[in-house]
């Protein structure tokens, strides 16, 4: 019993620490080295279905209890979640292994094994009769349904429509699509997808990206010899694009100024044929560290990883700069459900300052007649069109917009608007939410 428990206590310890504040990805990783290719399979599964559906199990679970499940503690309501995820969304465990690990974990870890057992055979025997939030109140019902905190299903029903949001928050809690992109400095897609064939690896081409790859069955990313050969990097697709909207070319000078963990500096480097100088700037040290580890493992050489802040860096003037900005992260829930959880609606209005302290002094680190590209993971306008707008009213005679169609393939034109704003949201919810715009320097 001790050991069939085992990853169900560490998924437990994961998210007691997650609903403390730590993010769910790094304790993942931590883990890993104590498990077996299947049991950390099942960890991820059991912390991240847990993460995308946490409302939706405690409404449930509130139906049979005496108490909200929100006022017992910590450990109690999570071992509830891990009992109450099994019996509801995993077919192959048994509700009698869900229900039994769930007790034996609260005689350790809450003491309230009495109550947890109670309540979880409750569930089983009446889970027909669960009463969902009545559709007058849309929000309420959609929330729970989906998981995800009224304030933000609130915006999103406001912003566009109660359709159109049911549609965001369904595929928010689609596990996100693996998707890596080709290093163009060493291969192409065609050999890398060849490539990944004979170990095993079932790879489809991306719909928008022209060097990108959706891997839908295989082996660990990491032990594939075209991963240590350097032959990709893992990106999903509306990264990718936004690297494309800058449009570097060889020999130039380029800024990356919020460039961890190297990704877009990587891409960007590929772009330009690795030739030129490529100034990766990161405010962590540690985050430093990945960048230059990156672009080691793909053979690049034109990356200068340098730690600073991006609000306050001086140096030389460039022909190109890419503004990856700090933001909310809302773009990427449904890569970090967590983020659900963490996040507050002032966040919102509060990254606003520092984006646009960054875009300020990144302006004056350009070339007149350069290009720079402001983007950002979020879906919300107070860090995209209103931190624009706001530095085109300042900057209106030194900056403006520029058409990025022509530096995109044809596929994905249609995610530019009219005022010349790139969104992945909600035109294409299958991939993340990026938003970009390309302004020119005038000369």
């Amino acid at each position: 019993m001790a050991q069939r428990a085992n990853p169900r206590e560490k998924a437990l310890e994961i998210l007691k620490h997650t609903e403390e504040g730590t993010f769910a990805d790094s304790l993942l990783d931590q883990s890993r080295k104590d498990f077996d290719t299947r049991d950390n399979a099942f960890i991820l599964e059991i912390v991240y279905g847990i993460l995308r559906n946490r409302t939706r199990l405690d409404w449930v679970l509130d139906c049979f209890s005496a108490q909200p499940v929100a006022k017992t503690d910590i450990w109690t309501r999570n071992i509830l979640r891990l009992g109450a995820y099994q019996m509801l969304f995993l077919d192959r465990v048994p509700v009698s292994a869900a229900v039994n690990t769930s007790t034996e974990l609260a005689k350790t870890h809450g003491k309230k094994d009495r109550y947890v057992n109670g309540l979880l055979r409750n569930l089983d025997r009446k889970r027909a009769t669960v009463i969902w939030p009545d559709p007058v109140d849309r929000v309420k019902q959609l929330s729970v349904l989906y998981s995800h905190p009224a304030w933000l299903v609130r915006r999103w029903v406001t912003r566009f429509n109660p359709d159109i949001a049911e549609t965001l928050l369904r595929e928010n809690n689609r596990p996100a699509p693996l998707i890596i992109r080709t290093n163009t400095l060493k291969t192409t897609r065609d050999k890398l997808k060849e490539s990944l064939a004979t170990e095993g690896v079932i790879a489809i081409e991306t719909a928008y990206s022209p060097v990108g790859l959706e891997i839908t069955s295989g082996a660990v990313i990491t032990s594939l010899t075209s991963y240590r050969d350097g032959w990709f990097m893992v990106q999903d697709q509306a990264a990718q694009l936004v690297s494309l909207l800058l449009a570097p070319q060889p020999g130039e000078t380029v800024l990356d100024a919020c460039a961890a963990p190297g990704g877009k500096a990587t891409h960007i480097a590929e772009l330009m044929k690795d030739q030129g100088k490529l100034v990766a700037l990161e405010s962590d040290p540690a985050r430093v560290r990945k960048i230059s580890e990156n672009s080691a493992r793909l053979g690049i050489t034109c990356i200068i990883s340098v730690t600073g802040d991006a609000a306050a860096y001086r140096g030389e003037v460039f022909d190109r700069i890419l503004i990856d900005a700090p933001c909310s992260g809302l773009g990427v829930l449904r890569r970090h459900p967590d983020g659900r959880w963490n996040k507050q609606e002032h966040t919102i209005r509060e990254r606003q300052a520092l984006q646009s302290k960054i875009l300020e002094n990144c302006a004056d680190l350009l070339k007149p007649g350069g290009i720079l590209v402001y983007a950002t993971c979020t879906t919300e306008p107070e860090e995209n069109e209103e931190v624009i707008k706001a530095f085109l009213d300042r900057q209106g005679v030194r900056f403006a917009i520029e058409d990025p169609r022509p530096f995109l393939p044809s596929e994905a034109a249609r995610f530019v608007n009219e005022a010349g704003y790139f969104h992945t949201f909600p035109n294409e919810p299958s991939m993340d939410g990026f938003f970009g715009v390309r302004l020119a320097k005038k000369k």
